[in-house]
């Protein structure tokens, strides 16, 4: 009897830069519109991001998901000479 294995995710986006109140986008995972953001500030449902997570921690699909919870480090660019 093969096991169920249940991935519940579920993302505090209270905070305003979660929110655009002046347009909407096509979310990055279902190109509906909204005027939801993710913490990079690409237009994304909520519920899109949950279910990316889920997927990602069950080891299913290619989801582009990033950390909310670690800040991303500064990138430093190279000029080419």
């Amino acid at each position: 009897m093969a096991a169920l294995l249940v991935v519940r995710v579920h993302l505090d986006w209270t905070a305003p830069g979660h929110y655009d109140r002046d347009r909407s986008l096509p979310c990055r995972v279902c190109d509906t519109a909204t005027k939801m953001r993710d913490a990079q500030g690409t237009a994304c449902h909520q519920s899109c991001a949950e279910d990316e997570i889920a997927r990602e921690l069950l080891g299913t699909g290619r989801a582009r998901i990033a950390d909310e919870r670690v800040p991303v480090p500064a990138q430093t660019l190279e000029v080419a000479r």
